[in-house]
């Protein structure tokens, strides 16, 4: 009895250990980590780089307008402004050239007569009056006149000498010791244009009346009393 019950134990191992002999071994191999394959990083967008907005540049302050000069050979002819009257239906002749000083102005008179032309009325005859840089006569040759600041006083209708030819004024050039007014000078006196050159010792814009009884133009220069 005994012999019978281990004979199925017996069969047993035998079995099992004829199975495993037959089973092939396996060789466990431990496969390599799959390569991770790097990570392609998404190209960074730059941002735009922004343009730096320009700095204004500061505004120049406007230059102040310049000062008349009263250098001279500059007088500016903005400096006072011109001045002119009279009537062409007058001619005269040009018979004197005062010059002298009062209590606070230089006064310059031009007297005038009636011409001997038997043409035109005796009254004031056309005029102008403005600052003036330099002077020439008819012939184009220029004329210096003393002074550090400069008029141009311009009779038409009017000559300074007779039908006959003879000049009509005592001097055509008058130096005086006035404060301001330092010559006056006939540089012109060629068809019926008298032109008169008036040199002063610094600018001052003058202020003309005409008186009548005789006919004259008379310039007052100011200057301190």
């Amino acid at each position: 009895m005994m012999g019978r019950r281990r004979l199925p134990g017996a069969l047993l191992l035998f079995v099992l250990a004829t199975a495993a002999a037959c089973t092939p071994q396996e060789t466990v191999r431990i496969s390599p980590s799959p390569t991770v394959a790097p990570t392609t990083a998404e190209p960074t967008t730059a941002a735009p780089s922004r343009t730096p907005s320009p700095t204004p540049s500061p505004s120049a302050s406007p230059s102040p307008s310049p000062r008349p000069s009263t250098s001279p050979g500059s007088t500016p002819s903005a400096a006072c402004a011109p001045q002119a009257g009279g009537s062409d239906a007058n001619r005269v002749l040009l018979t004197a050239i005062r010059i002298a000083h009062n209590p606070g102005f230089d006064r310059l008179v031009f007297d005038f007569s009636p011409t001997d032309r038997g043409v035109g009325a005796y009254g004031v005859p056309p005029y102008s009056i403005d600052v003036a840089s330099s002077f020439s006569g008819p012939s184009g040759q220029a004329v210096t006149v003393a002074g550090n600041a400069y008029f141009r006083v311009r009779f038409q209708n009017t000559d300074a000498h007779t039908s006959a030819g003879r000049t009509t004024l005592a001097s055509s050039d008058q130096r005086p010791t006035t404060p301001l007014v330092k010559e006056v000078r006939i540089v012109e006196d060629f068809e019926a244009t008298v032109q008169a050159a008036v040199g002063l010792d610094h600018l001052a814009c003058p202020s003309v009346l005409t008186l009548s009884g005789p006919i004259r133009v008379v310039l007052d220069f100011p200057t301190p009393p």
